[in-house]
């Protein structure tokens, strides 16, 4: 989601050094990004921060974005000695921050639009940034004919959640595979190792088992030659948010409001908020998913 708040940082300077501070694990996201220089740390570890913190001021940055918004971002801003410091809290360690405090009433994307218009950044790109190589095209290409694809109509979904947040899962997936099968639509059901199994029972039934095949720019190079998908609220749902195509997640124990994928909001599929405390997603009924997506789509 930072991906194109990030390239409306760039646009806002384009003659001067742009580097981002990440950790080593996202820091593959933007090895394309064009004129931005990339530093990792370790969040970690505290003499790492340290070293952090001796870095962003010995480079002597003049504007600091802090799009984390933690209390160890919020202290290297304020240890930073930059003259604009945003961040998403009135506090000491930011000179810009929105006008209206921070609790948690909208989507976190909207948030961040707030803090930049507030340092005069305009954010155009409403889905995330997550441009195909050559390589990933042809990755693409050469697995759709190896599964008969490459000229046949298919969906992509994502069954899994979080291992530790099973309430996520909706348990229909199957049932809707085949009624698009009956569509003569392919299911390509993705995912990472905590999916593989669900994904192996899921492809008994109908579909292609794609668990771990892509990585996230792959993903969304397959979305965009996709109809549609159909997710749990997941990291796919926001990777394939990218390929610019309707993606139906499904809502229920999270706030859609403040977690839907960006430039979906229009398609997210949630329970009704009773009150209680919990909320089952097996109440988003079979019927009720096909109605939602033939709402927006013609099979």
């Amino acid at each position: 989601m930072s991906t194109p708040l990030v390239c409306a940082i760039q646009q806002h300077h384009p003659q001067d050094q742009v580097t981002l501070l990440t950790t080593r694990q996202f820091s593959f996201i933007f090895k394309d990004f064009e004129g931005i220089s990339i530093k990792t740390f370790n969040r970690h570890r505290l003499y790492q921060t340290v070293e952090t913190i001796k870095w962003i001021r010995a480079n002597n940055f003049t504007h600091i974005y802090d799009l984390q918004g933690s209390r160890r971002t919020s202290i290297l801003c304020l240890l930073s000695k930059a003259s604009l410091r945003a961040g998403n809290h009135n506090s000491i360690c930011y000179t810009h921050f929105p006008e209206t405090q921070w609790k948690g009433q909208q989507h976190i994307f909207d948030r961040m639009c707030v803090l930049l218009k507030a340092c005069g950044i305009e954010v155009h790109e409403r889905r995330p940034v997550l441009r195909a190589s050559k390589s990933t095209e042809k990755k693409i290409s050469s697995w759709l004919v190896a599964h008969k694809l490459n000229n046949e109509p298919y969906v992509i979904m994502h069954a899994g959640a979080s291992t530790l947040k099973p309430e996520k899962r909706w348990p229909y997936f199957s049932e809707l595979a085949l009624y698009l099968r009956s569509k003569n639509l392919t299911t390509i059901w993705v995912g990472s190792t905590d999916d593989e199994s669900l994904n192996n029972a899921l492809t008994e039934i109908t579909g292609i088992n794609a668990s771990m095949a892509f990585n996230i720019f792959e993903l969304a190079e397959l979305g965009r030659r996709a109809k549609f998908a159909v997710t749990n609220d997941s990291g796919p749902m926001h990777a394939l948010a990218a390929a610019n195509i309707p993606i139906f997640g499904i809502f229920g124990p999270t706030d859609w409001k403040r977690n839907h994928a960006l430039g979906q909001k229009d398609n997210v599929i949630a329970t009704i908020n009773t009150g209680a405390k919990k909320t089952n997603l097996a109440q988003i009924s079979i019927d009720t998913v096909i109605d939602a997506i033939s709402s927006q789509l013609t099979f």
